[in-house]
């Protein structure tokens, strides 16, 4: 019984620190359309669409600046931004922001952002979009 005991202790602590290690690393915080509207009001803070320049054709959100995530030139373009800086991220549905974010946070960038549903959900939501 002892042992048992032990076990169990043993799988939960376990359990609790790759739990703790996975919270840590997905830092990336999603932002519903409101909280995203309100905190591209902010001066600091800076639109990033990932999507491809023809997607990017089609409709963006003002004041957005592309840096295409499947460029070859993605890291390049993104360490020419400052990492002290405010940036929120979207594409079409939120997979290659994500991709992006993450790919942004291993290069130093802290405060990085991601829209929930991207701009699928945006358009869904009857916000305008830029042609």
């Amino acid at each position: 019984m002892k042992n048992l005991l032990l076990l169990f202790t043993l799988l939960f602590l376990l359990g609790s620190t790759s739990f703790a290690q996975t919270a840590v690393k997905d830092s990336i915080q999603v932002l519903s359309i409101a909280q995203f509207e309100k905190m591209a009001t902010k001066r600091k803070s800076k639109i990033i669409d990932v999507r491809t320049p023809e997607e990017v054709a089609e409709g963006h959100l003002a004041d957005a600046t592309t840096v295409n995530f499947l460029s070859p030139d993605f890291a390049t373009q993104a360490t020419s931004l400052n990492k002290k800086g405010t940036y929120l991220l979207y594409c079409r549905s939120g997979s290659r922001t994500r991709k992006a974010a993450d790919a942004m946070q291993k290069m130093g960038f802290k405060n990085v952002y991601m829209l929930e549903g991207g701009i699928t959900a945006w358009k869904e939501a009857g916000k305008g979009v830029v042609k």
